[in-house]
């Protein structure tokens, strides 16, 4: 502490016990686990169909114009990290990735048959879940770990796993008993292995002996399959590519803290 001359020894006094405060430090995680729950903001337009033929009988065929799109789905995270300095650690992390879509459909061109509206109306409404799971390994920095609050930045790398189709597609037709299941685009492959990387950079607050929140915001990198065409009738499997999406999360989490650098007590 500064040296007080006599007539200002009252004041330095007072000002002593923040003076040692401010030199006070949090606990630094070491080794910990996070638990993280979060939302996609929905990725967009997945891919389109202008044209596609729906052949109601031999004679009459009538035209849609069908799409599927990225929809709002939770996210589930687990993921352990290390830190061998005071800013740079390495994580590895599990990952359920919300890819569920949401179909729509139009009708171009028809000739009144009611097979064509009752199969646009049930495309029209249907919603898939697509949860993949998305396994990564990266880097983490971290700036003033000492403090309370502290920010950060990570990036990772790794494969995305997903057991459910992003090309077929089907709806109800109505007939006279119950509705008929009438598969509009055909696939063969309904499980994917596509690479995955994300960047992301968020907050962390120390809330207890052993205990952390943080807010993190990450932009998911996926290769996703996608329609390039229609196909000349109803039931097929059509052309297809391989796009990148940039997906847009929200992630809370909390952290168990297993191993951690004490903080200046003074």
């Amino acid at each position: 502490m500064r040296f007080c001359f006599p007539m200002v020894l009252l004041p330095c006094l007072a000002l002593a016990p923040h003076h040692l405060r401010a030199q006070a430090t949090a606990d630094q995680a070491q080794l910990e686990f996070t638990i993280g729950l979060g939302q996609t903001s929905g990725g967009g337009r997945l891919w389109r169909v202008g044209k596609q033929p729906f052949a109601v009988n031999t004679t009459n065929i009538d035209t849609l114009s069908i799409n599927r799109s990225f929809r709002r789905t939770i996210n589930v995270s687990f993921s352990g990290t290390y830190f061998p300095t005071d800013h740079l650690g390495f994580v590895g992390e599990a990952q359920m990735l919300g890819l569920g879509t949401e179909d729509g459909c139009d009708i171009q061109y028809t000739e009144g048959d009611t097979q064509t509206a009752a199969l646009c109306k049930s495309i029209g409404r249907a919603e898939r879940s697509a949860t993949s799971v998305a396994v990564s390994a990266g880097a983490v920095y971290r700036i003033a770990s000492h403090q309370v609050v502290h920010p950060y930045i990570r990036v990772g790398g790794g494969v995305v796993v997903t057991e459910e189709s992003f090309v077929r597609m089907h709806g109800d037709v109505g007939g006279s008993g119950d509705p008929v299941d009438q598969v509009l685009f055909a696939d063969d492959n309904n499980s994917t292995v596509q690479p995955f990387a994300l960047f992301g950079g968020g907050v962390v607050a120390v809330i207890g002996k052993g205990m952390q929140f943080r807010f993190e915001v990450r932009d998911n990198w996926v290769r996703v399959p996608t329609v390039t065409g229609p196909t000349i009738q109803q039931g097929l499997i059509p052309p297809t590519g391989v796009e990148s999406k940039h997906i847009l999360s929200f992630m809370i989490g909390f952290d168990i803290v297993l191993e951690r650098k004490r903080g200046r007590r003074y």
